[in-house]
């Protein structure tokens, strides 16, 4: 009998090792199944990102007027270079800057070979429901033609929520210009056009088409007729879109009202050219090496 009563306490440890050991095998196995498993599917227009929250519980609220002495003729540059390189020196994931006056749209650019990871991480890569201004991963806001960038549409006014702004037709007028710098060029853009449009696939208008990173003259006038086209308020001019080596279009996308809806507002601005070192902007008289696209001479749209 005190055989036996020994045999099983000896089995007791035993069988609790046997079972550790069997726990750990089966974590080794998930943990390599994990790094095995390819990456989810990127969405070009980032549609299936959706937060974790009903964002359309919030409520839109409509900017607010300009303030007095507004003009749309002249524009303070905001962005200082020095603490963007900064920045970035400590984050790899930040390749620029966006400034919108009068908005709370003062972020770093993030971009990173998934689409889906700054929706739900902030720029420092914490979890967060407000993720983090991003651009698409195919893009280069240097040297694309079309860069696209993307930003929760928040109801306290945080990252893009402010990109509706722009579908007040008055504030826009207020409001033509923005700054986008990357880490060695600070670029000021013009805003031609604020849209409502359906970002999912098989839309009429696939504005975040990656084939468009560098757009022939017949594609870019095909581009900016779409977006004219579709325009909610037009902020361009009346005359035929033109095409030059220093212009350059690019898209601010955020979700319109709910976020299931697969409706997203975009606005769409021409780069007026390199700010780098020039503190105040005047439309009259221009930039020394750039001017706005839509008022340059580019006849021949069939050259491909």
């Amino acid at each position: 009998m005190a055989s036996r009563k020994k045999r099983r306490y000896w089995m007791l440890p035993a069988g609790a090792a046997a079972t550790a050991g069997g726990l750990c095998c089966i974590a080794l196995l998930l943990t390599s199944m994990q790094f095995a498993m390819p990456q989810r599917e990127r969405s070009s227009a980032a549609v299936d990102s959706l937060p974790k929250f009903n964002r359309a519980a919030y409520r839109y609220s409509p900017p607010k007027a300009p303030g007095p002495g507004k003009s749309d003729l002249e524009y303070t540059t905001h962005i200082n270079m020095r603490d963007v390189r900064s920045a970035a020196s400590e984050n790899r994931d930040i390749v620029g800057w966006i400034y919108v006056p009068d908005t709370q749209i003062n972020y770093p650019v993030m971009q990173t070979n998934d689409n889906l990871y700054y929706v739900e991480h902030d720029q420092f890569g914490r979890p967060s429901h407000a993720g983090a201004i991003f651009a698409d991963y195919w893009c280069d806001l240097e040297r694309s033609d079309k860069p696209l960038l993307y930003g929760h549409n928040m109801g306290n006014g945080s990252m893009f929520h402010c990109v509706k702004n722009y579908k007040e037709q008055e504030w826009g007028e207020a409001h033509p210009y923005f700054e986008i710098a990357t880490l060695d060029h600070n670029y000021l853009y013009r805003v031609i056009s604020c849209n409502v449009l359906c970002g999912e696939a098989g839309a009429e208008f696939i504005y975040w088409d990656k084939k468009d990173i560098e757009m022939s003259y017949k594609r870019f006038r095909e581009y900016y007729e779409s977006i004219r086209d579709t325009s909610l308020i037009w902020y361009g001019t009346d005359e035929e879109p033109t095409r030059d080596t220093a212009s350059q279009m690019v898209v601010l996308q955020t979700c319109n009202s709910g976020a299931a809806d697969g409706i997203r507002c975009c606005v769409f601005a021409e780069r007026v050219g390199d700010v780098t070192g020039v503190k105040h902007y005047s439309e009259q008289q221009g930039l020394a090496e750039a001017k706005l696209a839509s008022c340059l001479t580019m006849p021949d749209y069939g050259r491909i």
